[in-house]
């Protein structure tokens, strides 16, 4: 049953404590891992320090809301699966979920039935074959997509966040220039950055690569060739 999520991580962000426990029970029967916070700061720190898959956030949680917190995530993240579970039904916060892309928002209470069938529709959704969603890169590496795992001689190389950041920007315009504003818009948003930073993390990515693929393109950012 769900299948397609026993490789997936999920973060629930709830402040709520009793609802937190019991529904986060429930959940690791279907997930590889589950994470849990009970404010949006932890949530937003859990979210940047391991690879998450989908996050349940309430909206009315301390020390940062859930729009807050979604906004912070969709700017470093634009893909990850987001679904908002709260009891506010107000029409401000269904705009702002519009806006920042949010997947599905359910009304509480979270029930049993409205879980199977949230669960239902997200084993659909992560419904893909393995071979749709690797890319080669030449003989020996590949990058799974799905999983954002490099892989090398079917061994797999941990990447850190960035890291699998910059490869998802490299992957999204292959032997195209990557720039480094393209580079500060998608890995360091709201941050400040240099150049410095930029060469650590292309260098770090590079070893990892073997030297292969990446090329300089002096001033101007850098092409990832396959």
């Amino acid at each position: 049953m769900f299948n397609n999520l026993k490789n997936k991580t999920i973060l629930y962000v709830e402040d709520e404590l009793d609802v937190l426990e019991n529904i986060s029970e429930l959940l690791e029967n279907y997930f590889k891992k589950v994470y849990t916070s009970l404010n949006g700061e932890i949530g937003y720190s859990l979210f940047l320090e391991n690879e998450i898959d989908i996050i349940f956030i309430d909206i009315e949680l301390p020390k940062m809301n859930g729009i807050e917190l979604i906004h912070k995530i969709r700017a470093i993240d634009k893909e990850v699966y987001i679904i908002v579970v709260s009891a506010y039904t107000k029409t401000d916060y269904f705009v702002d979920c519009i806006e920042l892309k949010v997947d599905k928002y359910i009304i509480k209470p979270f029930t049993t039935r409205k879980i199977t069938q949230l669960l239902d529709g997200l084993d659909s959704n992560f419904e893909v074959s393995k071979e749709s969603s690797i890319i080669k890169l030449d003989s020996e590496y590949s990058f799974d997509r799905d999983t954002k795992e490099l892989i090398f001689n079917h061994k797999t190389i941990s990447l850190t966040q960035k890291e699998r950041i910059l490869m998802k920007l490299f992957l999204n315009k292959p032997n195209k220039l990557i720039s480094t504003m393209d580079m500060e818009y998608e890995i360091w948003p709201n941050q400040d950055s240099s150049a410095s930073r930029r060469r650590s993390l292309v260098s770090r990515l590079r070893g990892k690569l073997n030297h292969r693929f990446i090329e300089t393109c002096s001033a101007e950012g850098y092409i990832f060739k396959i």
